[in-house]
C-alpha cells in the first residue's frame, strides 16, 4: 500500500490519498485478539421512536419481535447487525420473556440492529394495540376496500395507490386485533 501511495502522490495534485479498509482495522491482528472478549449482555438495549414522541429509550428488554417487509423477525442480545424496512404490523416488546409484554401497532418505518446489542425502531406512527378501536378499524377497512374496487381500471393511479395503502394498513390493524 505504501508503494501505491508513493506512485499516487505525483499524479494526484491536491487530491486526498485514497482510503483503504485496512486504515480502519487494528494495526496487528494480535491487538484485536488482545482486547478482552466481551460476552453477550443479558438484555437488549432498545429504543423506539415516532416523530412526536419517544416510546422507549435505552430500555433493557429480552426480545423484540418486528414486522419487516421481508418477514417477521425477533431480536435478542447478540443479534447480527441488520437494517430492515417495517411493514404495517405489530411490534412486540418482551421486557421479561412472557411476563411483561407490550404490543404496538406500527404503520411502517425502519429497524436498526447494532452489533453492540442495541436496537432502534423509527416508526411513522405507533399506537398500543389495546388502544385500537375495533369498530373504527372495520369501518376504515370497508371504506378503503370499496374505494379501491371503484378505482381499479379507472386510470387514477395515485388515488388507487392511496386506497391500496389504506387497505394494507387497515388489514394489518384488523389482524392485530385478532379479526
Amino acid at each position: 500500500m505504501q508503494e501505491f501511495l508513493k506512485r499516487f502522490a505525483p499524479h494526484a495534485g491536491n487530491l486526498n490519498p485514497p482510503e483503504f479498509p485496512s486504515n480502519y482495522l487494528p494495526k496487528k491482528a494480535a491487538e484485536a485478539e488482545a482486547a478482552p472478549a466481551a460476552g453477550l449482555p443479558d438484555k437488549l438495549q432498545f429504543n423506539f421512536f415516532v416523530p412526536h414522541e419517544t416510546l422507549c429509550q435505552n430500555e433493557k428488554v429480552d426480545l423484540v419481535l418486528m414486522p419487516a417487509t421481508t418477514g417477521d423477525f425477533g431480536v435478542m442480545p447478540g443479534h447480527v447487525p441488520t437494517v430492515a424496512q417495517l411493514r404495517p404490523g405489530v411490534v412486540t416488546v418482551h421486557k421479561e420473556l412472557d411476563k411483561s409484554v407490550e404490543k404496538y401497532f406500527v404503520s411502517g418505518g425502519f429497524a436498526f440492529v447494532h452489533p453492540d446489542s442495541t436496537a432502534d425502531i423509527c416508526a411513522v406512527e405507533a399506537v398500543k394495540v389495546t388502544d385500537l378501536d375495533a369498530e373504527a378499524v372495520r369501518a376504515g377497512l370497508q371504506e378503503y376496500t370499496t374505494k379501491l374496487a371503484a378505482l381499479q381500471g379507472k386510470g387514477d393511479d395515485y388515488e388507487a395507490a392511496a386506497a391500496q395503502v389504506g387497505v394494507e394498513v387497515y388489514s394489518a390493524m384488523n389482524a392485530a386485533l385478532g379479526h
